[in-house]
């Protein structure tokens, strides 16, 4: 009986634990795989990484190259570090600057509202192994940066000043395999 009564107990913390920390984070996380049949043309395979904001905060989100251990890292490195003359708080807040294309290392911001879902969608011709899929899974878990509103204002003041059309405005973005850069963890060889 007291070992009945210590599972329960085990599993009871480990439930409330599990539940404590997803309603402090807000965000849900879901990962799922997807073939999608293409007529005459064969399939294409897809790997989904769904974020939902379950909360009343904004968030940010970006893919960082390099991964960084604190937020201050990762936002200092995105929003602040020069690139060739320009830094991308600066070009943010810049009226003039045109937008003709994002690159998912660098100009690639992601606003999600709260109750919002914003979907990254990893596309290939070939299909993907259970450990390609872990792989990809473990690079965006990694690489992904999500921050809220109130800790991206402490490090870029002028937030509140970017031009709107600076943010991704759309609800899915969808990128090849080969685009995801994995000469900048030690991912690649597995």
């Amino acid at each position: 009986m007291k070992t009945k009564t210590t599972t329960l107990i085990f599993i009871l913390l480990v439930f409330s634990t599990i539940c404590r920390a997803q309603a402090e984070s807000n965000l849900i996380i879901r990962k799922d795989s997807l073939r999608i049949g293409v007529e005459n043309s064969g399939s294409v395979f897809s790997l989904l990484y769904e974020i939902t904001n379950r909360s009343n905060s904004t968030y940010y989100l970006w893919i960082e190259r390099e991964v960084h251990s604190t937020n201050r890292e990762k936002i200092m490195d995105y929003f602040a570090k020069s690139r060739g003359g320009w830094h991308l708080a600066g070009m943010a807040i810049d009226r003039n600057a045109i937008w003709l294309g994002r690159s998912i290392y660098g100009t690639f911001v992601k606003k999600i509202k709260p109750q919002e879902t914003f979907t990254i969608q990893i596309l290939s011709e070939e299909e993907f192994s259970d450990c390609k899929k872990e792989q990809i899974f473990d690079y965006l878990d990694a690489h992904v940066v999500i921050v809220s509103e109130d800790t991206l204002r402490q490090y870029v003041r002028t937030l509140d000043s970017f031009n709107p059309v600076f943010f991704y405005r759309h609800s899915f973005i969808t990128i090849p395999i080969n685009m995801l850069d994995f000469s900048a963890t030690n991912m690649q060889n597995r």
